[in-house]
């Protein structure tokens, strides 16, 4: 994105920012959905396992499209308010990967539950087989758009697009035969206290981790009154300065599941000595 210049730069961070907030919000669902999930595969509970796969594939998938909806119709309305009056070619970028990349979100959302499901059997092998063809077809892709196309951040954003969808039909279609295979076909019908359950564990982590989203909006928003050069160059420290923060969160991810089996298996003992380790 750096050779499309800083109003570039400045258009796809500001975007970004966004972007990670309503994705952090649907990993806060998915966290809600593995506690509740690892809880049931411990009480070797078939049909609640069966019934929480489904509702929180349910509830990714409604509030995805309810994001997509809300940015297609409001996105310009929305950059305005979160960034005041930022350059008109920094507008310009950032409303167009907005546009675009909010349809990347359905797709997103099929991936992020499935990769849940699969994170409660203990099979992150497969979701870390999709994320890596999927980020190797979005740097190809990129690199495609940008030096060859010429088309800037439309086709950094369709990019995107792209890779995300071909990562979310795929892991759509091995959920399908997965849980054909191993997990049966839940029964029909919509329980709100099923949804209440796993919104109940997922909506304080959101707010937990939203917060620092909402922390990150609220900086930029500040840094867009210093000018472009200020937002693009925040921008790519912050990408350098992500990286100490992987390793925490995926051992989290990890014990969410551990954990969560032996509450369900109601072995206490276990529980505390896997947290400690």
């Amino acid at each position: 994105v750096s050779t499309g210049g800083e109003a570039a730069i400045s258009g796809v961070s500001l975007v970004d920012g966004l972007n990670l907030l309503v994705m952090q919000i649907m990993a806060a669902f998915c966290a809600g959905g593995v506690v509740i999930i690892s809880q049931y595969i411990g009480e070797r509970s078939a049909d609640r396992i069966k019934s929480a796969c489904r509702h929180l594939e349910l509830l990714v998938d409604t509030f995805s499209l309810l994001v997509m909806t809300l940015f297609l119709l409001g996105g310009r309305h929305i950059l305005r308010f979160l960034f005041g009056s930022i350059e008109a070619d920094v507008m310009e970028a950032a409303v167009t990967y907005l546009m675009i990349t909010a349809v990347s979100f359905v797709f997103w959302g099929l991936y992020s539950s499935g990769a849940a499901i699969l994170r409660c059997y203990e099979d992150t092998k497969t979701a870390m087989k999709v994320s890596i063809v999927m980020n190797l077809l979005n740097v190809s892709l990129n690199a495609y758009f940008v030096f060859e196309a010429k088309m800037g951040v439309m086709g950094v954003a369709i990019a995107t697009l792209i890779s995300r969808a071909v990562a979310g039909i795929v892991m759509k279609a091995i959920m399908t035969v997965r849980t054909r295979r191993e997990i049966g076909s839940a029964a029909s019908g919509l329980s709100f206290e099923m949804l209440r359950r796993i919104l109940a564990m997922g909506v304080p982590s959101g707010i937990e981790n939203g917060m620092f989203h909402v922390g990150k909006l609220a900086l930029a928003s500040v840094i867009t009154t210093l000018g472009t050069t200020a937002i693009a160059a925040n921008s790519i420290a912050y990408q350098v300065i992500e990286f100490p923060n992987i390793a925490g969160n995926t051992i989290g991810l990890a014990l969410v599941v551990i954990a969560g089996q032996d509450i369900g298996a109601r072995n206490k003992e276990a529980a505390v000595r896997d947290t400690r380790h």
